[in-house]
């Protein structure tokens, strides 16, 4: 009997020890993992991200001459002051060009009168005749004849040629007056207007010049800024003197916003339109290494607020009607806050109002988070 008694206990040790195990188990299973991170004060800085290209705030494109370019004074790359000759020209002898035009224009003008003159001897003529026929005796037969003879031989020069020689005129006037231009444009060389480099060279020593090309273009390439493009999204959240951290490879350079274009343009492609807004940034360090037309990397200082309440931005969660949320861990239960921003960062967000110091938020919360679930913080091994 003490032999049963014993094995009839531990049977139900067994058994309740079971039943421990199985309800520990579906209560664990009930449970959820999560990643946490604690709600701390301290500074959050928001940043837009975007590309600049590099340009120079003192850049000259100089145009050339249609004439034949005697000399090229400069190289590719090449340093110039300002007032070095950099290309030189034949000289053209245009003071000629406009004197022969000029005469021709005054002897269209003299044809012209001419012809008005004649044309209104004629009609002078005609009205005399006309009036001598109508006071002459119808019976002096002879003289009748000799009028109407007078008469019928005479006509006024036709309305076409006075017409051609007023297009005459007008034709000749744009003669001479081309002519008077392309000696005001005409230059014997191209004089530079400001230090810097040549960095475009479009003429050859022997060739004809061109006055639709440009010639030569010499920047300041110690004189540099970042020029960035804008969508209507972000045109409202930069604003001239904002703070900009520019970066190129491994070198990092501070600037600043200094120009926000007045009006958008709008560029048309393949792919449809694009609408944009023009912005440039002065680069306050030395920059040696960056180069003219090429990209970098910029991030515009759009916003900052000191002494922060603040979260990862991955534990926020966003639903209908623009209201955030967090899930926060009370004694192993997930609890669901409401909350309040300020600003937000890429990583962080500030909080005004829903948490406090020291509460611990659910990062990435799934959708088996819920509030009422319970939860457990998981651990990670470094």
């Amino acid at each position: 009997m003490k032999r049963k008694s014993i094995i009839y206990g531990l049977v139900i040790v067994v058994i309740v020890g079971g039943l421990f195990v199985l309800r520990s188990r579906r209560r664990d299973r009930n449970i959820v993992l999560v990643r946490t991170a604690v709600a701390e004060v301290g500074d959050i800085k928001a940043y837009l991200s975007t590309t600049a290209t590099i340009e120079s705030k003192n850049s000259k494109d100089y145009f050339g001459t249609q004439a034949k370019v005697k000399k090229v004074n400069v190289k590719l790359g090449e340093a110039v002051k300002k007032g070095d000759v950099l290309i030189e020209y034949e000289s053209q002898d245009l003071d000629t060009a406009v004197k022969q035009a000029q005469l021709q224009y005054d002897n269209a003008v003299l044809q012209r009168n001419d012809l008005y003159n004649q044309n209104k001897s004629i009609n002078d003529k005609i009205s005399e005749l006309d009036s001598q026929i109508k006071n002459t005796d119808p019976k002096d037969i002879a003289t009748l004849s000799s009028l109407k003879a007078k008469r019928e031989a005479l006509s006024p020069i036709s309305y076409e040629k006075l017409k051609q020689a007023d297009n005459a005129v007008s034709l000749a006037q744009i003669n001479l007056d081309s002519a008077k231009k392309k000696l005001e444009q005409n230059v014997s060389s191209i004089v530079a207007e400001n230090d810097g480099v040549v960095t475009a060279l479009n003429v050859v020593e022997g060739q004809m010049g061109s006055a639709a090309q440009i010639a030569v273009t010499v920047q300041d390439t110690g004189n540099l800024k970042a020029v960035i493009s804008l969508g209507k999204y972000d045109a409202n959240r930069v604003k001239v003197g904002q703070d900009v951290i520019i970066k190129s490879g491994s070198h990092t350079y501070s600037g600043k916003v200094s120009f926000i274009e007045p009006a958008a343009s709008k560029s048309v492609s393949a792919a449809g339109g694009e609408t944009s807004l023009g912005a440039e940034i002065d680069i306050l360090d030395k920059a040696e290494d960056l180069k003219i037309n090429f990209d970098v990397d910029v991030d515009i200082l759009i916003g900052e607020v000191d002494s922060t309440l603040k979260v990862p931005a991955e534990s926020i969660k966003v639903a209908k009607g623009n209201k955030n949320y967090v899930y926060v861990i009370e004694d192993g239960v997930v609890r669901e806050r409401e909350i309040k921003t300020n600003i937000q960062s890429d990583m962080e967000v500030g909080i005004t109002e829903g948490i406090k110091q020291g509460d611990k938020v659910v990062l990435n919360p799934s959708t088996a988070v819920k509030d009422g679930t319970r939860a457990k913080e998981s651990v990670e091994v470094e």
